[in-house]
């Protein structure tokens, strides 16, 4: 590596977006065990806050690490950990801040620092978890001021300072409203159990994984960008992101993917691409190719989904194919009906060709227009339905030139 690529290195932000992400997916892990009368908010009063019913509050601080010990592990919370002590300090300081009644803020909110990172060894965890069962201060101060007098760091210093002159009776407060989870990693995963909590069934998982943290994605984007803060109550949950689920509650419903679409090098070269061009539909170069070619794409993502999964089954897929095929051809017929009388009568197909293009474009305009719907199931929406006849064509089952078998039948 170079000195302009060591230089660049240094200045991305991969390992801060990646905390960022972990803060959200942990906000969307948490939403999914809302309660009635409760309201999670992102980025408003903590990294992540829940207000319960009872009117208290739990603030949640998220730390994320992507830093390996020589094992190859995600390296431990240590007792002297910087983001530990200034995540406890902020939190100290926010008690020390209720002058008027010293007691009001502890008593209406709880602590959780939330990590990927392990805590083997951490003298501060196990006093803490110690103190909780015996209620003897003395000694988890003990083991503060003893690190306070270990570290050199001066920040440091000042951290643990805070947090250990908070007063006796605040401090018995704050240690036993303070919880420390560590370990908590592989997030994505954990919202995926929760929603197969939900839907019970392993092949709706994806699917509303898919739709929920897309949707709670441009949510957060929408509202934050609007000044709004981005609190979601147990009742905007199911308003505004129950419809996420209904893949798996609905009768007749088919899930979106969204996975990405890899378009080929040459777009250009593709069958169906070479039938409208031909008719005049589209022109080389024209962006319309690679929006027909990813509507084509996506639809494959979903339908092949929707078989492998058994959300269809062959004689659904088979009947959808034969009716779609059959709509085309029926159109087929009625456009060229005076073409093919005018061969009979002796006209050369060359001679026809500006009104067989003609005849082209009006039979894909109309195909365009369909919505399809597979028997049983809710409409497949005009992209898909697009996306489906460009397969179709791909696969020289259909086509919209009157000479579309033997025109491509060489390719």
């Amino acid at each position: 590596m170079n000195d302009t690529e060591s230089l660049l290195t240094k200045h991305t932000a991969g390992p801060q977006a990646i905390g960022f992400d972990y803060q959200f997916y942990y906000f969307i892990y948490l939403s999914l065990d809302l309660r009635f009368g409760e309201k999670i908010g992102f980025e408003v009063k903590e990294d992540i806050h829940i207000d319960l019913a009872d009117s208290k509050t739990v603030l949640l601080q998220m730390k994320h690490s992507v830093l390996q010990n020589s094992a190859g592990q995600i390296q431990n919370l240590t007792s002297l950990d910087s983001d530990l002590w200034k995540t406890l300090s902020n939190w100290s300081d926010f008690i020390k801040a209720d002058k008027n009644n010293a007691d009001n803020f502890l008593d209406k909110h709880s602590f959780i620092l939330v990590t990927n990172k392990n805590h083997w060894d951490n003298n501060f965890i196990h006093a803490l978890e110690t103190f909780k069962i015996d209620m003897d201060l003395g000694k988890l101060l003990d083991i503060l001021s003893a690190l306070e007098e270990k570290t050199q760091d001066p920040i440091l210093k000042k951290y643990l300072k805070n947090v250990r002159t908070l007063g006796k009776k605040r401090c018995i407060s704050f240690f036993q409203k303070l919880r420390i989870e560590t370990g908590i990693d592989n997030i994505i995963q954990k919202i995926k159990n929760k929603i197969l909590e939900n839907v019970k069934q392993h092949k709706f998982i994806d699917p509303v994984f898919d739709s929920l943290s897309s949707n709670m994605h441009l949510a957060k984007f929408t509202d934050i960008k609007d000044r709004k803060k981005f609190e979601i109550s147990f009742d905007d949950f199911n308003n505004r992101f129950g419809k996420c689920f209904q893949v798996a509650f609905v009768a007749g419903s088919l899930p979106q993917r969204n996975l990405p679409v890899l378009l080929p090098e040459d777009l250009e070269e593709q069958i169906f691409i070479k039938q409208l061009v031909d008719i005049g539909e589209v022109v080389s170069g024209s962006t319309d190719i690679r929006d027909y070619t990813t509507q084509m794409l996506k639809f494959l993502n979903d339908f092949t989904y929707w078989s492998e999964e058994n959300f269809l089954q062959p004689m659904d897929v088979e009947k959808f194919k034969q009716d779609s095929i059959q709509m085309w051809l029926n159109e087929f017929k009625v456009k060229y009906r005076n073409i093919e009388r005018r061969i009979k009568s002796g006209e050369k197909l060359s001679d026809l060709e500006e009104d067989v293009k003609s005849m082209g474009l009006e039979i894909v305009d109309y195909i365009k227009r369909q919505n399809l719907t597979i028997e049983g199931f809710t409409s497949l929406g005009l992209i898909s339905s697009n996306g489906h006849y460009y397969v179709l064509s791909d696969n020289l089952e259909i086509g919209w030139h009157f000479d579309w078998k033997e025109k491509y039948k060489k390719i």
